[in-house]
C-alpha cells in the first residue's frame, strides 16, 4: 500500500522593513512593519494546516502531487479573507489546499504599519507529496545519510518555550552595535543554522545581510542560542537547517 504524505512549508515573507502598497484601492499590503503573526507561530500553523489536510483520492490515484500556493489576506482584525489560489497544481489539490486555509479559525495577531492595524497579503505553500522513500527525502534535504541536513521534516525543531520565546531571547541577547546607530542603519538580517541531532546550533551564516556590523551581530547571536529539541524524521532524530530574520529598528 502507498503512503501520502503533505508538507506544509510556512510562508515568511518578510523581506524589507519599508512598506509596499500591493493594492491602493483596497490598501493591501505586501510587508509592513510587524507582518501578521498565527497563533504560536509558524510551526503551530504548519500542524495545524496538517492536521485539516486530507489528499484527495482521485490524486492520489493518479499520482498527483506538488505545491499547491494559496494567498490570502490578514485583515485588521487577524481574520483571514480572500483566499485564492496563487499557483495550483490539479483542481483537486487547488481544492483541498483552498478549504483548509478558509477552515483555519484561529484569530492572527494583525500586521501593522506604523503602529496601525493593516490589511496584508500572506501566501503559504502546500505541498502534497506521495511518501516515496528515500527518493521522496532526497528532495526535502541536502546531502546524504547520517549526514544530510533536511529543510522540512516530520517534527520541526523547537526552541525551549516555541517561537515566542526564541523572539524574546534574541531581543535580550541583541546589542546594537554603536556603528550603525550612529550612521542610522536599520533592517532585517537572515541567519540561517542547522539544529544538530543533539538539539545544538551549528553552521551559522548570514542568508542575507544589511550591514557588516549589523550581520556580524546577528550572527553572535545565533551561534550563542541554547539547545533547541531536535527535528525528527520517521521518529528519528536528524539535523535540520532553520532561518530566522533579526530585525534591527531604532526607536
Amino acid at each position: 500500500m502507498k503512503k501520502f504524505i503533505v508538507f506544509i512549508l510556512a510562508g515568511l515573507l518578510t523581506v524589507s522593513v519599508f512598506a509596499q502598497e500591493n493594492n491602493k484601492e483596497k490598501g493591501v499590503f505586501v510587508i509592513v512593519e510587524d507582518m501578521p503573526e498565527y497563533p504560536g507561530g509558524d510551526l503551530a500553523m504548519r500542524d495545524d494546516i496538517a492536521a485539516l489536510v486530507k489528499y484527495p483520492e482521485a490524486a492520489k490515484d493518479n499520482g498527483i502531487q506538488g505545491k499547491v500556493y494559496v494567498t490570502f489576506v490578514v485583515n485588521e482584525e487577524g481574520n483571514i479573507e480572500d483566499a485564492k489560489i496563487a499557483r495550483g497544481v490539479d483542481p483537486s489539490l487547488d481544492k483541498e489546499a483552498l478549504r483548509v486555509m478558509n477552515a483555519l479559525d484561529k484569530t492572527w495577531k494583525p500586521g501593522k504599519q506604523k503602529g496601525v492595524p493593516v490589511k496584508v497579503s500572506y501566501t503559504v505553500p502546500i505541498k502534497f507529496a506521495r511518501d516515496g522513500g528515500a527518493a521522496e527525502e532526497k528532495k526535502i534535504a541536502r546531502g546524504e545519510g547520517s549526514d544530510a541536513v533536511f529543510f522540512i521534516v516530520e517534527d520541526m525543531p523547537e526552541f525551549p518555550g516555541g517561537d515566542e520565546a526564541l523572539k524574546k531571547y534574541i531581543a535580550n541577547a541583541l546589542t546594537y552595535p554603536e556603528i550603525a546607530q550612529k550612521k542610522e542603519i536599520e533592517g532585517k538580517v537572515y541567519v540561517s543554522f542547522v539544529v544538530e541531532k543533539d538539539g545544538s546550533v551549528g553552521d551559522a551564516k548570514i542568508e542575507r545581510g544589511v550591514d557588516p556590523s549589523l550581520d556580524k551581530e546577528a550572527l553572535r547571536v545565533v551561534k550563542a542560542l541554547p539547545m533547541w529539541k531536535p527535528g525528527k524524521q520517521r521518529g528519528e532524530p536528524v539535523r535540520v537547517q532553520y532561518t530566522v530574520p533579526i530585525n534591527f529598528a531604532l526607536n
